[in-house]
């Protein structure tokens, strides 16, 4: 299947780098961006928050952008004309008995549970990753409007598929091996495709092999496919010690990234490198080690919260050096919106226009 994707002026890309300086984006309106800085874009510029409710809307914190990833399902259900829109899914993980190096136990909290409107009430924990996984794909299954394919993943699994509105009291955790599936679905895929996707945010840390994980990534981006939509993958960083949990590595990273149409690479403050840089070309090497890095299906996942002005500007130069899909920002606890002479703000404005930077 193929998925298409948006055609990208490169050469505006370049020319962006020293064209377009930071002074021109200082305005009088208290909302640096807005929904005209979109056409200014030449890379994807994904933002993890609910969809604009109209192209007018004051204030919207979350422009510039050319997409969209929300966990609120309701907000990517029916998006405005021209805006990429993902509902962003939880991988679910066991939460069997884990030791880590040292032999020390390893506690992981139960699974947070999906909700229409994003806020999530129920935790479930499973008794196997098997049935973590068929949780994960009836979700998905759920949510790509075939609650049969659904009920079927739940059946062969041995897991209780129940609806959203069974959930207990917030922050209670269900019994084992119960999987809530959100209220509603996705609208359909008009005639050749193009309707909102899925993302899935695989951090699972419990234990599986790389062979398991490469196995249930290529099963769940074939789900997403058969519905004709995009599939994302959002990992931790390829180098972090937690992918040892995971299974994700050097082994497979190629693999992966040729299964998905966008897979994320993550460059946050507290990279194991201790500079964004080496962390970026460390998790770039990884990914080639199985065969050519193709830039095109990879999003840096970028922090809003501790980086610097630097960082992003080095993003910048990755993005256009390497001919990268684009940007995927992580807030962490930041703040988005307000003026342009915000940090927050400074560092969107240098990895989406550039600001004169080298």
């Amino acid at each position: 299947m193929t998925i298409r994707r948006p055609i990208l002026n490169r050469s505006a890309c370049v020319a962006g780098l020293v064209l377009v300086a930071w002074p021109a984006l200082v305005r009088a309106d208290p909302a640096c961006f807005g929904a005209a800085d979109n056409r200014r874009l030449t890379f994807q510029v994904l933002q993890n928050a609910p969809t604009s409710k109209s192209s007018r809307q004051r204030p919207y914190a979350y422009y510039p952008q050319t997409g969209v990833a929300s966990m609120q399902l309701q907000s990517v259900v029916a998006p405005l004309p021209g805006t990429a829109t993902y509902y962003f899914q939880w991988a679910n993980r066991a939460n069997t008995s884990l030791a880590n190096a040292d032999g020390e136990a390893i506690v992981r909290k139960a699974n947070l549970q999906p909700s229409f409107t994003g806020k999530r009430k129920q935790r479930s924990a499973f008794t196997s990753v098997a049935r973590a996984d068929a949780c994960t794909l009836a979700q998905t299954a759920g949510v790509l409007g075939w609650p049969d394919r659904a009920a079927g993943y739940a059946r062969a699994a041995g897991i209780r598929l129940v609806g959203e509105s069974a959930q207990p009291d917030a922050g209670s955790v269900g019994p084992p091996d119960t999987c809530i599936a959100p209220a509603g679905s996705l609208a359909p895929v008009k005639s050749g495709g193009g309707g909102s996707g899925v993302l899935l945010d695989y951090e699972v840390q419990d234990g599986r092999t790389p062979a398991q994980t490469t196995a249930f990534l290529r099963q769940w981006a074939q789900l997403v496919h058969d519905g004709h939509r995009p599939a994302i993958l959002l990992t931790n960083p390829i180098d972090a010690p937690t992918q040892v949990y995971t299974g994700v590595t050097a082994d497979n990273a190629h693999t992966l990234v040729e299964t998905f149409d966008l897979t994320t690479i993550l460059l946050w403050s507290r990279n194991p490198e201790h500079d964004l840089a080496a962390s970026y070309e460390k998790q770039k090497a990884a990914i080639a080690a199985g065969g050519k890095f193709d830039g095109s299906r990879v999003l840096i996942d970028f922090e809003l919260a501790g980086t610097t002005l630097e960082d992003a500007r080095f993003v910048r130069r990755a993005i256009v050096a390497d001919h990268l899909a684009g940007v995927f920002f992580w807030r962490n606890g930041a703040r988005q919106g307000g003026m342009c002479t915000s940090d927050v703000n400074a560092r969107i404005a240098a990895i989406a226009f550039g600001d004169g930077a080298p």
